[in-house]
C-alpha cells in the first residue's frame, strides 16, 4: 500500500511539474514549437513520449544526437504542428503571445480558424480588445499522462546484484461491471478505449481459441488495414508487477513505440504473447543492447527463463 501510495504522489507530482511550464507558441507555420523543461531523469524518449513524437524526430529538430543526454532544468524545443492544436479543452492550454500587429480575428484565423466565441471564452475577454505582449489561449495539446508518470516511477532491474526488487504496480483501466441476464449469453464488444474485464472473459480456456496469446490479443488482431505491420527481433529483459498472472493482461517497455500500442512478442520456441506498450525502456543499469522489458508474467507464459533472451516483435503503425 505504502509504494501504491507513492506511485500515486509521483505521478501528480508530474503533472503538477508539467502544469507550470506554460506552453507558449514560437515560431510560424512549419517552424513552430514549444518549449519544454527538462525534469529528473528525463530523456529525449521519454520527452517524446509525452508529446507524441519519436526521439530521432525530437533529436532532429534540435540539432543533437539520439543518444544525446538531456539535463535537468535544460530546455528543448518540441515541434508543433497545427494540427495537433486542438478545440477541446481537455488537454493542455497553448499560449499565442501577441505581437505587432496582431488582432484576435488575425490569430483565431492562424490556429484552424478557431471562433472567436471560444478564443473569448478561454480567455474570459469581454471584447475583441488584445494588446502586445498578452498571452492568448489558442487551442490545447493532449500530453500523454502516462509518460508523465512513467518518468517519475522508478522501475526495479531484477537483474541487478545487489539491489532490493521493487514490484511495479501497472494502473489499469476502470472496469465497467457487466451484469448477465440468466441463462442468456451476452456478446461484449471491447475497444482501446473500453474495456469489459470480467472473469469469464480474464480466464478464458486457452484450448477454446487456440493458443492463448493473452487478454490484448483481440485487440492486435482487430488494428486497421491501411496500417503498416513492422518487426523486429532483439534481447529482451524482464521488469517485476503483479499484473498478468490471472488476469492475462502483458505489459512491455520500449523505445520508439507510443504507448498504448498492441504488439505481438515471439519467443524462439514460437510461443507467442500480445502485450500494451506502458512506455519507454528506462535507462538503468544493465539495459544496454536490449530492445525491450516486459513483464515477469508475460515471460512465464513464454516458457523464458534466462535472464535474456532473444524475441521477435511485431505491431502496426
Amino acid at each position: 500500500m505504502k509504494k501504491y501510495c507513492l506511485l500515486i504522489l509521483a505521478f501528480l507530482i508530474g503533472l503538477t511539474a508539467l502544469a507550470q511550464q506554460k506552453l507558449l507558441i514560437k515560431g510560424k507555420g512549419n517552424s513552430m514549437y514549444i518549449e519544454h523543461k527538462v525534469g529528473e531523469k528525463e530523456s529525449l524518449s521519454s520527452v517524446g513520449r509525452m508529446y507524441g513524437i519519436t526521439a530521432s524526430q525530437l533529436a532532429r529538430f534540435n540539432g543533437k544526437s539520439p543518444s544525446s543526454l538531456l539535463s535537468k532544468g535544460s530546455t528543448i524545443k518540441v515541434p508543433l504542428k497545427l494540427q495537433d492544436i486542438q478545440s477541446s479543452s481537455n488537454g493542455t492550454s497553448l499560449y499565442h503571445v501577441v505581437g505587432k500587429g496582431d488582432n484576435l480575428f488575425k490569430i483565431a484565423q492562424t490556429y484552424n480558424k478557431v471562433p472567436l466565441t471560444l478564443v473569448k471564452k478561454w480567455n474570459k475577454l469581454s471584447n475583441n480588445a488584445v494588446k502586445n505582449g498578452q498571452q492568448i489561449i489558442v487551442g490545447y495539446l493532449k500530453i500523454n499522462d502516462e509518460q508523465v508518470a512513467a518518468s517519475k516511477t522508478v522501475l526495479a532491474d531484477n537483474n541487478m546484484p545487489g539491489k532490493n526488487t521493487e514490484m511495479l504496480t501497472v494502473p489499469e483501466k476502470s472496469v465497467t461491471p457487466v451484469t448477465e441476464p440468466v441463462k442468456k449469453a451476452e456478446i461484449k464488444t471491447e475497444t482501446p478505449n473500453t474495456v469489459v474485464d470480467t472473469k469469464k472473459d480474464a480466464i478464458a480456456p486457452a484450448s477454446q481459441q487456440g493458443p492463448d496469446e493473452g487478454f490484448f490479443a483481440s485487440l492486435y488482431m482487430k488494428n486497421d488495414l491501411t496500417l503498416v505491420q513492422k518487426s523486429f527481433s532483439g534481447s529482451a529483459s524482464t521488469f517485476k508487477t503483479i499484473s498478468g498472472w490471472t488476469d492475462r493482461k502483458y505489459y512491455v517497455l520500449i523505445n520508439d513505440i507510443t504507448p498504448g500500442t498492441i504488439v505481438r512478442i515471439t519467443a524462439s520456441n514460437d510461443k507467442s504473447i500480445c502485450a500494451r506498450v506502458l512506455g519507454p525502456l528506462p535507462e538503468t543499469k544493465g539495459a544496454e543492447g536490449l530492445l525491450l522489458r516486459m513483464s515477469n508474467s508475460a515471460a512465464s507464459v513464454l516458457d523464458m527463463k534466462d535472464q535474456q533472451f532473444t524475441v521477435t516483435l511485431t505491431y502496426f503503425e
